[in-house]
């Protein structure tokens, strides 16, 4: 793995820094993978988290790429 994880209040864990090039999120109570999403690149950072507007969002960089998803 070439960078962590980080994980919310609300208990998921995101995780990028994988061989298959996949962004995941993990429950982090059960382990179980609720959300996976396949990069282009590998994620070669820790993920980050930030609220806009009300909404929260999570990113990632993917060599020169910072890849996001809004939380639902």
């Amino acid at each position: 793995m070439l960078a962590g994880a980080i994980t919310t209040a609300s208990g998921l864990l995101f995780i990028a820094s994988t061989d298959d090039n996949r962004f995941r999120a993990l429950d982090t109570r059960t382990g179980k993978e609720l959300w996976i999403a396949k990069l282009e690149h590998r994620g070669n950072a820790n993920p980050l988290t930030w609220q806009a507007g009300g909404r929260q969002f999570v990113g990632v960089v993917a060599t020169d790429s910072l890849v996001v998803y809004a939380l639902p």
